[in-house]
């Protein structure tokens, strides 16, 4: 179980922040992922996932349902091109609601809201 604030969910599986609040690094420090797309959004549960990548370290993606509850681990998915990484992502006949793709680089995070109808 978990619950929403504002754009910090907290649940026993999963702590993040909303892809819409900025990450403040130091000067001169460029964030590894940018640009995330997520479309549809709304989806049926069938959407793409796009961001670029200007990392090193492997990428992990997963989506969660509103409670924490692992739902797909997409990483697997993941099709990296020079300096973009994609994915087509079929939930399977998902129950209606809010979902957050989380997306791992490192030590990093960074997640995004997606609604399912």
């Amino acid at each position: 179980m978990g619950i929403l604030l504002g754009t910090i969910f907290v649940s026993q599986h999963l702590i993040s922040r909303s892809a819409m609040l900025p990450v403040e690094d130091p000067p001169g420090v460029e964030q590894a992922v940018s640009e995330v797309k997520v479309f549809p959004n709304p989806s049926d549960g069938r959407f793409q996932l796009t961001f670029e990548y200007n990392g090193k370290e492997k990428v992990q993606a997963k989506v969660f349902d509103i409670t924490g509850k692992l739902v797909k681990n997409i990483s697997e998915d993941l099709v990296t091109g020079e300096t973009s990484v994609t994915a087509n992502v079929d939930l399977d006949n998902p129950s209606s609601g809010i979902y957050f793709i989380r997306i791992e680089w490192g030590r990093k995070l960074l997640t995004k809201k997606i609604i399912i109808r």
